[in-house]
């Protein structure tokens, strides 16, 4: 895929989404913009990993573990994140 998108809930926060999309030549250098607002008013965050990362579960694990400083994840049944932006 070309890219990833999901929720994920931060201990006593709101839901948020993140999309996790591929770099390609002439677009965005890899990197993370946290704080992202769509515009349902929903936050969020933006990240942009090298063509070469095969986006799973765990690149994404790892990807938002660093961005967001944690290291313990819970998988729940949660919003869809289409619904949510």
């Amino acid at each position: 895929m070309s890219f990833v998108e999901g929720c994920y809930r931060l201990e006593g926060g709101e839901w948020e989404v993140f999309v996790i999309t591929h770099s390609r030549k002439g677009s965005k250098e890899p990197g993370v913009w946290k704080g992202l607002k769509w515009k349902s008013g929903v936050t969020g965050l933006n990240a942009v990993v090298p063509e070469s990362t095969i986006l799973n579960k765990s690149s994404v694990l790892k990807v938002l573990s660093d961005a967001l400083g944690v290291s313990d994840w819970s998988e729940v049944r949660g919003p869809d994140s289409i619904m949510l932006r």
